[in-house]
């Protein structure tokens, strides 16, 4: 039977090259009934000297390599053999591999390549760019020089397929914020020499490959990522992708991360009456949720240890309260959170300018603290005429009689009014018709200015040459009343001047003549008569229902009394 071997077999390749040439299609069946059944005969024979290992299958990815490993023993009998020729066939026919390559058909060529050192028996194979064309039985034939030519009954079976596997992420359970952790990726592949490119979804520092490790028909290759993970990586995907050749396949893992309290904060209503009560509660993000609390004044007072804390009739001056939120991680503190609380208008008051120059117009507005602002007002004369329903209201052509006037402020909560507001009207001088001089004993002058601002007044003699000042000045709202006294010798006519920013008036009044003698005594007694005659006119003035209706009667009583 070896004998047979031996013939029939080396003719093989030479037989293929002439059979379109010299058989017809009956002979080569022939050819190839007769190759196949020597085949099983030298198998059967040798199986006890001649012994192939190899996986029964192998599964390869489309578009990557497959590798077959393979190891071949050979009946040695004690002697050394250094040439070697390695033969791998596809469905026993067709030379995929061959030391010469031109006996490797098209389809095959420069794609397969021995791994494995024959004279170390290992006749692993290659195949790369691998496609479903490839599928199918693959045998190897072993020829040894000066020893033997042997075709292995064992073979192997590859499988093609298109899409790889999901790779598999493996990273701890629970994690905590801010402490590094390793993660590792897991890519089955079926080609240790063109590994995919694998990328992860969380920044940090990558460890280069470990060795691919058998895994049944595939091989594994673990990529490692050292990451620091924060609180934003709680319940997100740690995701490893794997591309081969173009395929892309992903495998995940969902981080779970422990951290402190974060974003804490008072939570209550959106607002409250004032006088009422209200619930507040501390809120906080945090992995585990957080399990004790306290609550502090503005002051940093602690006021409870509790997840809530009522406030029990606010007022718009209720401080701010934060809360501190605790876990196993850690703490943090809200800030400040003062009280959204509604109370109606109060501090109404009419708003305008300082002054205002007597006929032109002037805007008034009206101003209150209330929560909500206030969204109505209403504007009101003195005597209580409604004016207007604005929230401001313009006067025109002010005078120094406009009336004072008052606003009310509304909101959804009440109302509130201001006080009456009187302007500051700016306006000249003008001296009053009721200013006079008169004499008795002792002459008095009285010019009586209204004016705003207040007037400086001097006193002119007739030539207007020499200036008097005022013995008395008496202030009463926009009324001065400037007093001029005077001896024997008084002119019988006397300027009053009065200026302000504004302008200036003047009144020429005249002074009665007494050249009656008096002694030293009574000349004492007088002065001090008219002191007091003076205060009595003055006074008198001031106080006239009707100011300009004056009558100097006064003095007149004054001297009776004496």
């Amino acid at each position: 039977m070896i004998a047979r071997v031996n013939i029939c077999l080396p003719l093989y390749q030479p037989w293929r090259q002439l059979q379109h040439e010299v058989l017809n299609f009956d002979a080569e069946m022939v050819f190839w009934s007769c190759l196949f059944f020597l085949w099983l005969r030298v198998s059967s024979a040798n199986a006890g000297e001649w012994s192939a290992k190899m996986p029964e299958s192998v599964v390869g990815l489309s578009g990557s390599c497959v590798l077959i490993p393979c190891t071949f023993s050979y009946p040695a009998n004690g002697k050394t053999y250094t040439e070697f020729t390695g033969i791998w066939y596809h469905e026993y026919s067709t030379v995929v591999y061959h030391t010469d390559t031109s006996k490797i058909i098209d389809s095959f060529k420069g794609r397969t390549s021995l791994i494995g050192d024959l004279h170390q028996n290992n006749c692993s194979l290659n195949i790369s760019s691998l496609s479903n064309s490839d599928a199918g039985s693959f045998v190897f034939r072993i020829e040894i020089k000066d020893l033997n030519k042997y075709s292995y009954g064992e073979k192997v079976s590859i499988s093609v397929k298109e899409t790889p596997e999901n790779p598999t992420v493996s990273v701890e359970e629970e994690v905590t914020s801010g402490k590094p952790v390793n993660a590792t990726c897991a890519v089955s592949h079926s080609c240790p020499s063109d590994l995919p490119r694998v990328t992860w979804s969380h920044g940090g520092k990558q460890s280069s490959t470990s060795q691919p490790q058998n895994h049944g028909q595939w091989k594994l290759t673990y990529y490692s990522l050292t990451f620091t993970p924060s609180r934003e990586d709680h319940n997100k995907l740690l995701i490893c992708s794997a591309e081969f050749n173009g395929k892309n396949v992903t495998g995940h893992k969902t981080l779970k991360v422990k951290y402190p309290p974060y974003n804490v904060s008072v939570v209550t209503k959106p607002s409250v009456k004032e006088n009422d009560s209200v619930e507040l509660s501390c809120s906080s993000d945090s992995n585990p949720p957080a399990n004790s609390y306290q609550w502090f004044s503005l002051n940093g007072t602690m006021l409870a240890k509790s997840p809530t804390y009522k406030l029990e009739r606010v007022s718009r001056h209720t401080e701010a309260i934060s809360c501190t939120a605790f876990n196993t991680e850690g703490k943090n503190c809200s800030g400040p959170q003062k009280m959204n609380v509604l109370y109606p208008p109060y501090n109404v008051s009419v708003v305008t300018k300082h002054s205002v120059k007597e006929n032109d117009s002037v805007e008034l507005s009206c101003s209150s603290d209330s929560n909500p602002p206030a969204n109505s007002y209403q504007w009101f004369s003195l005597n209580g005429t409604m004016l207007a329903k604005s929230p401001t209201y313009k006067l025109e052509r002010v005078s120094r009689h406009t009336e004072a006037i008052s606003c009310t402020a509304f909101n959804t909560e009440g109302k509130n009014s201001s006080g009456p507001r009187k302007l500051n009207i700016l306006y000249p001088p003008e001296i009053k018709s009721e200013s006079s001089c008169m004499s008795k004993i002792l002459t008095v002058c009285v010019c009586i200015v209204d004016s705003n601002p207040p007037s400086e007044v001097k006193w002119f003699g007739p030539d207007s040459s020499k200036s008097f000042s005022s013995t008395s000045i008496k202030q009463n709202e926009s009324l001065t009343i400037f007093t001029l006294q005077g001896w024997l010798g008084f002119p019988e006519t006397i300027l009053c001047f009065a200026n302000n920013s504004l302008g200036s008036s003047s009144l020429t009044l005249e002074a009665p003549q007494n050249v009656k003698k008096k002694s030293a005594v009574m000349e004492a007694f007088t002065q001090t008569v008219m002191f007091m005659s003076t205060r009595w006119v003055i006074r008198d003035y001031c106080h006239l229902t009707e100011p300009w209706k004056m009558k100097w009667s006064t003095l007149t009583h004054e001297e009776k009394g004496t």
